[in-house]
């Protein structure tokens, strides 16, 4: 076990892609085996926060106080075992990929941030532009190795639900509060994930490092896809991307089955044409979408049903982008997450600070939603961009405020958020809540409802010492 002190080796485990500036640590563990940490574990007595890749937005790693564990050395990948893969928490979403390539099998879950960690995409049930079909990070683990704050280990497994007590190594069990709280039936991964009769896997899932360290787990695969068919559709005005969708997601055509469905609104796309010269002039609103299909020959015929389907939209066809070869999907994909790259970068230059928002509802509120959004952004002044999982009414909302408007983007930022609640939605569809959105998550779930989670915690973890900061 490695153990590292000084501030200067410390430092790079106090930060992550969120900017989150208050991070403090005594000491860094970075155990090689699970003996290790099960030994460190029943010896500690200081709060404890679990480094991922540093990929999060939420500051989920970054230490408020205590020592830091690094699961770091914990990398191990297994081969493919009838479908599934057993692999170790600092495994990489690239990495993992990279395995699987020529195997046969894929691995569905795509999140933006190849260079996520599987432990980080475990914590803060990730997902990516997949969802839309195939769901979230929890629908593809089948077990995981966990050790609770106090050294103790289990095997959860999908079957063990939490109407039967959790299982420990030391023959002790916990059981699962009563709790009357239900987690949003929409896209949702903030908080503890809470349903009648779920398994106890489901919990440990997004629970943002506050229940368990998790040291190895077994991911379900499909079998993959013979191609991909892909394209970039652009329309003269936002309102006609909205009115398309709703059009695919009410399709019962068989070959109209999209696994990805991505939306950009009118100024991610004047960012974009800094890098993308073609993209059509008179462009206000693009939609990526991307087709799995399990055979050339579906392939055409998908193709083909594509395109009879768009002919009668309001589509800008003859100057949308459908790929022809995995170089144009390579290109498309870089479309895609060249948007927050963007973004990020115009915030470094600029001194900026950018709010972003990554709430959802039901799809019953879907053209209501896209309707507020318009109206109050545009009343606010602020700058701002959206795109992203419009499939999942999952947007990606970033105010750019200058430094004077700060206090008008807080003001903005929470008006979306009661809105989105006053739909049963959730603040936080992908990325978490960690130390960040502690205030609208509150306000999500009510006083009631945070005690009963705080009861989950205490019942795995008695002292409070995992993710101090995180949820609670």
């Amino acid at each position: 076990m490695f153990r590292k002190t000084d501030p200067e080796t410390i430092a790079p485990y106090l930060k992550d892609a969120s900017n989150f500036s208050e991070g403090q640590a005594s000491e860094v563990i970075i155990p090689e085996t699970r003996e290790e940490l099960v030994a460190f574990l029943k010896e500690n007595k200081n709060s404890v926060t679990l480094a991922g890749a540093g990929t999060g937005l939420t500051a989920s790693r970054i230490p408020l106080g205590g020592v830091v564990i690094s699961l770091e050395r914990f990398n191990k990948m297994e081969s493919v075992i009838n479908g599934t893969l057993r692999v170790g928490p600092a495994v990489t979403l690239k990495d993992l990929q990279s395995h699987l390539k020529n195997s046969g099998w894929f691995y569905p879950p795509n999140p933006t941030e190849s260079l996520a960690a599987i432990g980080g995409t475990l914590a803060t049930n990730a997902s990516g532009a997949r969802s839309y079909k195939y769901g979230t990070t929890r629908q593809f683990v089948l077990e995981a190795d966990i050790v609770l704050s106090d050294g103790r280990i289990a095997s959860v497994r999908r079957g063990d639900t939490i109407d039967r007590p959790l299982q420990l190594d030391d023959e002790s069990t916990i059981n699962f509060p009563s709790v009357n709280f239900k987690s949003p039936e929409c896209k949702n991964a903030a908080g503890y994930f809470v349903q009648p009769g779920m398994d106890w896997l489901d919990l440990f899932i997004g629970s943002d490092g506050t229940l368990c360290v998790f040291t190895e787990c077994t991911l379900k695969l499909l079998k993959a896809p013979a191609d991909f068919l892909s394209a970039i559709l652009f329309m003269e005005h936002e309102e006609v991307c909205w009115k398309l969708l709703e059009k695919i997601r009410g399709s019962e055509e068989s070959k109209i089955s999209p696994c990805s469905l991505e939306y950009f609104d009118r100024r991610s796309l004047q960012r974009l044409k800094q890098k993308f010269v073609n993209i059509p002039e008179k462009a206000q609103a693009a939609l990526f979408f991307e087709q799995d299909v399990a055979s050339q020959q579906e392939y055409d015929l998908c193709l083909e049903t594509w395109y009879g389907f768009l002919e009668k939209e309001k589509v800008l066809l003859d100057n949308s982008w459908f790929a022809q070869g995995p170089k144009d999907i390579e290109k498309f994909y870089d479309f895609r997450h060249e948007v927050p790259l963007m973004i990020n970068e115009e915030n470094s230059r600029l001194g900026r600070v950018k709010m972003g928002t990554d709430m959802a509802v039901g799809d019953e509120h879907f053209k209501k939603m896209m309707e507020f959004y318009r109206d109050e952004l545009t009343a606010s002044g602020l700058d701002f961009v959206m795109f992203g999982h419009i499939g999942d009414n999952h947007l990606h909302i970033n105010l750019l405020p200058d430094a004077k408007q700060m206090s008008l983007a807080r003001e903005t930022y929470a008006t979306l958020v009661d809105q989105i609640l006053k739909w049963g939605g959730t603040i936080s569809a992908e990325h978490g809540v960690g130390k960040l959105k502690k205030e609208y998550y509150h306000k999500m779930i009510g006083d009631q409802a945070l005690g009963e989670l705080r009861e989950i915690k205490k019942s795995l973890d008695p002292q409070g010492r995992l993710g101090m900061g995180n949820l609670f």
